[in-house]
């Protein structure tokens, strides 16, 4: 049975959260909606996390969505709900805390706060390393760029019920009905707080990131065993289909260190007939035997920092978000099929859902927190078990993808897990 409901509105989003449940030995299950006329909540497991796919949406089509959600998770008495949200705050946050509100008639608790990741949350503005968020580079994102920081602007600029900034200590004060309360926190220790004393006053329908959602998964679930020892593939093979500037030093770090770096033409990204071109053989082929010889493989969609205009490749238009998603889902599918044998890195919640889709498989069950901020996930494709790494495209300090790297090297893969 179902006991909590996590609500992602995107697939690297819903990966991240959903791990800090089955880390405890739980049953966890992340599942893609594809389709939103059809919203499947049935499984056995403890924990469900749907990824809605709405941080692209307007803020009417996601308060839609996710309402319907709700409501499908009320008619099956599932007793707790958890709306996560970007920890920078990016998507329709007011929005989705909204429908939830709505749909509930109760109180949203949101604690947005993941300070392992240096997002706090002080006197109602959110802060990344220090620094508010609207002045970071999320503040310059060319899709979804944050335009305030303070917390409470953000959720009114799509919502109409009442916000209010609590502090950690003061958790035992909350009162009233059909509110958003917004919690200041700069620890684990005091999301853990505002955890213990929301779950004590018999509170159901939660808000945050990642980081509240570990707070809320030691009150929630006891321990048990849980089998930490399956063992990946050894090479990664990275998809980047993210441009955050985060990801991109990440990339250029690990190219320093030697790792092959491979930047995208604009045909692979834009034109979808590339994957049946000679061209596209003749490139399956080498990054095949370049896995072979290496340890990693990057692609990046990210253009060349060149200086010659011939070398120069366009880029990425928020228009085309979606057919570069879907060429780069394409090619994950072309590797897949050919036999790589490697663990995926997706990078970008678009890119691992387009990957997801390109193959059929709509539901991922998260093992491991490999290194943080990276979750690792399997799922059955022709037979086969393939393991994805999934990351958001702001997480992570500079070393992390050669972090990744050596863990997996430290493995004893002689036989790992198929």
């Amino acid at each position: 049975m179902v006991r909590l409901l996590i609500i992602a509105d995107d697939f690297t989003g819903a990966l991240d959260t959903g791990i800090q449940f089955a880390k405890r030995g739980c049953t966890v299950r992340v599942r893609a909606l594809w389709n939103t006329d059809s919203i499947n909540i049935e499984t056995d497991a403890e924990v469900l996390v749907i990824d809605s796919e709405t941080r692209h949406k307007t803020g009417e089509e996601a308060h839609c969505i996710v309402s319907n959600i709700v409501r499908r998770a009320l008619k099956w008495n599932i007793p707790y709900i958890y709306k996560k949200t970007d920890s920078v705050l990016r998507g329709n946050v007011g929005a989705e805390l909204s429908a939830l509100c709505d749909q509930t008639g109760n109180n949203v608790h949101f604690a947005p706060a993941f300070p392992i990741m240096g997002r706090v949350t002080r006197k109602g503005i959110q802060y990344v390393n220090g620094i508010p968020i609207a002045q970071s580079v999320f503040g310059k994102d060319p899709f979804d760029p944050v335009t305030s920081s303070d917390v409470v602007d953000i959720i009114r600029q799509e919502a109409s019920e009442p916000v209010k900034v609590i502090d950690s200590d003061e958790v035992g004060k909350v009162n009233g009905n059909n509110c958003i309360y917004v919690y200041n926190a700069e620890t684990d220790e005091e999301l853990g707080h505002i955890a213990d004393c929301l779950l004590r006053k018999n509170e159901r329908f939660f808000a945050g990131c990642a980081g509240f959602a570990e707070m809320l998964a030691e009150k929630l679930f006891p321990v048990r065993q849980n089998d930490d020892h399956v063992l990946f593939p050894a090479k990664l093979l990275m998809m980047c289909g993210s441009v955050n500037p985060v990801t991109v030093r990440q990339m250029q770090t690990a190219e320093n260190k030697g790792i092959p770096r491979e930047h995208l033409t604009n045909s692979m990204r834009m034109d979808t007939r590339w994957i049946e071109t000679e061209e596209a053989d003749l490139c399956f082929r080498r990054w095949i035997e370049v896995l072979k010889e290496k340890n990693a493989l990057i692609l990046d969609v990210n253009r060349k920092n060149c200086e010659s205009d011939q070398e120069k490749e366009q880029s990425i238009e928020p228009k085309n978000r979606t057919i570069v998603s879907e060429n780069l889902g394409s090619i994950i599918k072309c590797l897949l099929d050919r036999g790589v044998e490697a663990t995926l890195l997706l990078s970008g919640g678009d890119t691992l859902f387009a990957a997801m889709k390109a193959v059929a498989v709509d539901e991922l069950e998260p093992i491991k927190e490999i290194v943080p901020g990276i979750v690792v996930s399997r799922f059955l494709y022709c037979g086969r078990l393939i393991y994805c790494a999934s990351k958001s495209g702001g997480f992570g300090g500079e070393s992390i993808l050669l972090d990744l790297i050596k863990s997996l090297q430290r493995q004893d893969t002689t036989n790992y897990a198929e």
